[in-house]
């Protein structure tokens, strides 16, 4: 899957990216894609030489992809879109007070 993160600018943004699945089995087989994200509803594909899919996706949280045999619903792989906040600007403490006496 590419990319493989998002970075936002704060906790609060949400994440707009568009992801690009490939894949490749030993044989041929029909391969369906699951995620936990609730907009994005089970895709399966139409032939076993389908072997990528893009998407759009909007989220403030991590997604996890799975991919399973059609047939036999046995997992085959998963992957995770991670959604990393920015840092926000470390303020730096003064240790010093700013006058002393003499």
């Amino acid at each position: 899957m590419s990319p493989q993160f998002c970075i936002t600018a704060d906790v609060e943004q949400s994440c707009e990216i568009e992801l690009v699945l490939n894949w490749e089995t030993p044989y041929p087989q029909v391969v369906c894609i699951m995620s936990d994200h609730s907009d994005l509803e089970k895709w399966c594909a139409d032939s076993p030489n389908t072997h990528s899919l893009t998407v759009k996706v909007e989220t403030q949280k991590d997604i996890q992809f799975v991919m399973i045999d059609k047939e036999s619903h046995q997992t085959l792989a998963g992957v995770k879109l991670k959604v990393t906040p920015t840092s926000s600007p470390q303020v730096r403490r003064r240790y010093r007070n700013p006058w002393s006496l003499f």
